[in-house]
């Protein structure tokens, strides 16, 4: 089979080694706006081949990987649209389900039966192709939302293509998903961001950040991702994200009240309480990327 991955970024790559390595494609043909990360998939043994167009990358493709920032992805499938064969399979790796799917609806048109949505939940800090790992999956979670007008033929596929690359497969509804992971994900790059900025719009913020520890490295790792991917994140879950910054609002509240106040044992259990559940959840965490 040969894929299609549009998109040279470090999931979109990573996806493609990992599923090319475990032989669910035998070919891959890449597409990406900067022509250089495309040359470089090729370089690094991803891609077979580097596509100068969209229509180029996938003529007679078997599959297409859409592996760009969220909002661009249904202009991306509209664009490959007229050239996809009426078998040929598609997905996306979208960290948003909900607009992301809608958007594929109206895109893809009668197409929509062979795409299937999956999100895995593996990445890094550090966007492009030069980072891609074929490993990056192994033991990971990837989330299947399928919908009732997908076709069992293009869930199937993309969920053992998964499987193939090492991710531990769940499925949930798209509702869910974008509920769950506004509170798991996207808050947390929110505000990783926030903290960073809060101390650059300080006093001597270059001195404080110079003496900054494990505990602020570990808090604002992910505030070295790339802001344009994350921003469409935002505004494409707006909803849930604003929702689960409510809760956190109201938390924090109560915080800063117990700390003004020297309320210690209301402090002391909301601390005990988070460090409780963070132990219990630390063997179902993904391990730290090497």
């Amino acid at each position: 089979m040969r894929l299609a991955l549009i998109g040279v970024g470090l999931i979109g790559a990573s996806a493609a080694w990992a599923m090319k390595r475990g032989g669910v494609f035998e070919t891959v043909s890449a597409f990406d706006l900067s022509a250089q990360s495309a040359r470089k998939a090729v370089e690094m043994g991803i891609a077979d081949t580097a596509a100068d167009t969209l229509e180029a990358c996938v003529q007679g493709a078997d599959a297409v990987l859409v592996a760009v920032p969220v909002l661009a992805i249904e202009k991306v499938m509209a664009q490959i649209e007229p050239f996809l064969r009426d078998e040929t399979l598609v997905t996306d790796v979208g960290s948003v389900r909900g607009v992301v799917i809608e958007g594929a609806r109206r895109a893809l048109k009668e197409k929509f039966v062979n795409y299937a949505p999956v999100h895995p939940i593996a990445g890094g800090e550090m966007p492009g192709v030069d980072y891609a790992d074929a490993d990056l999956f192994v033991g990971a979670k990837a989330i299947s939302t399928p919908v009732a007008d997908i076709g069992d033929r293009a869930v199937q596929f993309w969920e053992n293509a998964w499987k193939t690359a090492g991710s531990d497969l769940l499925r949930m509804t798209p509702e869910e998903h974008d509920a769950v992971f506004a509170s798991v994900s996207h808050l947390p790059h929110l505000l990783s961001y926030a903290m960073v900025d809060s101390i650059l719009n300080t006093g001597s913020a270059e001195r404080k950040l110079s003496l900054a520890g494990a505990g602020f490295r570990d808090f604002t790792r992910i505030a070295a991702s790339s802001p344009e991917m994350w921003v469409d994140i935002f505004r494409a879950n707006k909803k849930a994200v604003l929702e689960a910054l409510s809760y956190f609002e109201k938390d924090l509240a109560l915080l800063r009240q117990a700390v003004e106040d020297d309320e210690v044992e209301v402090t002391r259990a909301i601390f005990a309480r988070a460090a409780e559940a963070r132990r219990r959840i630390a063997p179902h965490l993904p391990p730290k990327r090497k």
